[in-house]
């Protein structure tokens, strides 16, 4: 029986890898795939035309009021019977101009408003292109291991099914025992089983990169990383105050926090200013109602802040001003508790990543090879070669976990700095 085994084995080894590339496969680069979701995406593209549209606010913030007309007509002159006359000395015609003009500022403290309106808007579209970058870079390295794990079970479930096909013929013929072939079937059921869950895994981060990249769905999307070691962050010299004033320099969505602090204090200098009345300058040409033909007169008009002083939006503004002051310094707490708690998350990864033995896989690789050796003098059974067949899989995929644990990690500082810190 161990004869028959050992030729399963051989033919084990000489089967090819199970490949499961596509023909719509669209392999790319993290920088490809960068290039192609700021080009492309959705939501950004929605997103950036809010800035646009803030600007236009912009520009009309700028623009003066109109000047208001006013022409009356005299529609009959009962003494001379006739209907609209124009004549001199039987009509009456008024004319008026008049010009609303903001005082205390009120025009140029609208104009702040407005433009920082276009840095919140500008705000807004940054913190969301922080946001999917890093849901891109982290589903695209998710996607990556993903796969690599699949490439193993893809080899060993593909192989072993026909290692458990050339036993059931041999157990037909009375060659292998059936407690051999039922351990082998289940082995190869619960790789079935854990394929599934993998593709299932696989299936979700296309989708995501798919929406993420603005990709036709059929299209099978395929990371490429050219160097699998291509960040090489030196974490022991990241110092976390450093990290907390990058944060505070490059997030954005604090920034917007700020910003709207910024803009509730020029909405109270506004609301001050809005106790001022307006000036309304006007001239007049009444042709025969006056004191004298063809009156010409100029006025002005101002409202009396008697009752009305805007005591109320001052009130309320006020305290926007300090609640907005407040939001700010504790989303300010936020931000550094954010950075904090990935910088810790880094180093715990990065230290376990750091104290394995990148050489294991390989040693691994090799320990296989002396059981089989074994296995041909008849030393192990069958299985006591599949435990560590099974063992050999296990170090493959945790292998590949904590590569990718340590690339989420890393991933997530970025993200909670606000900028790339690790670059290839």
């Amino acid at each position: 029986m161990k004869r028959i085994f050992l030729f399963v084995f051989g033919c084990l080894v000489s089967c090819p890898t199970v490949s499961f590339a596509q023909n719509d496969t669209l392999r790319l680069t993290l920088a490809q795939a960068e290039a192609q979701f700021r080009q492309n995406n959705l939501q950004l593209m929605a997103t950036k035309l809010g800035i646009n549209e803030n600007q236009a606010y912009e520009f009309q913030a700028k623009l003066w009021n109109n000047p208001s007309l006013y022409v009356e007509q005299m529609p009959y002159n009962a003494q001379t019977k006739e209907v609209m006359p124009l004549r001199q000395r039987n009509s009456e015609q008024v004319v008026q101009v008049q010009q609303l003009l903001l005082l205390a500022g009120k025009r140029n403290k609208q104009l702040a408003i407005a433009r920082t309106n276009t840095e919140l808007a500008n705000d807004r579209f940054y913190d969301l292109l922080r946001t999917l970058n890093y849901q891109l870079r982290t589903t695209f390295y998710d996607l990556y291991y993903t796969q690599q794990a699949l490439n193993v079970y893809e080899q060993e479930t593909g192989t072993l099914r026909q290692t458990v096909n050339l036993f059931q013929q041999q157990y037909d013929k009375g060659n292998v025992p059936l407690k051999d072939l039922t351990r082998l079937k289940a082995y190869l059921f619960n790789l079935t089983s854990e394929r599934q869950q993998l593709l299932r895994k696989l299936t979700d981060d296309q989708a995501d990169l798919a929406v993420l990249l603005n990709a036709s769905p059929s299209i099978t999307l395929q990371p490429v990383l050219e160097n699998t070691e291509a960040v090489q962050p030196a974490v022991g010299q990241l110092n976390l105050n450093e990290l907390i004033k990058t944060a505070e320099e490059n997030r954005y969505d604090l920034k917007a926090f700020r910003d709207q602090a910024i803009q509730e204090k020029q909405n109270l200098a506004l609301q001050k200013a809005m106790a001022v009345p307006d000036l309304s300058v006007q001239a007049t040409y009444d042709r025969n109602a006056g004191y004298i033909p063809n009156y010409v007169g100029i006025g002005v008009g101002i409202n009396l802040p008697v009752f009305n002083k805007n005591q109320g939006n001052i009130k309320a503004a006020a305290i926007r001003t300090q609640s907005s002051q407040q939001a700010t310094d504790a989303y300010t707490v936020q931000v550094e508790s954010d950075v904090q708690r990935a910088y810790k998350k880094v180093q715990q990864t990065d230290q376990v990543y750091r104290t394995f033995d990148q050489k294991f896989n390989g040693d691994f690789s090799r320990l296989i090879e002396g059981v089989t050796t074994n296995y041909r003098k008849q030393n192990i059974d069958v299985v006591e070669f599949l435990d560590f067949f099974d063992s050999f899989k296990s170090s493959q995929i945790q292998y590949n976990q904590l590569q990718n644990d340590r690339m989420q990690s890393l991933e997530e500082l970025n993200f909670a700095v606000g900028t790339t810190l690790f670059t290839k």
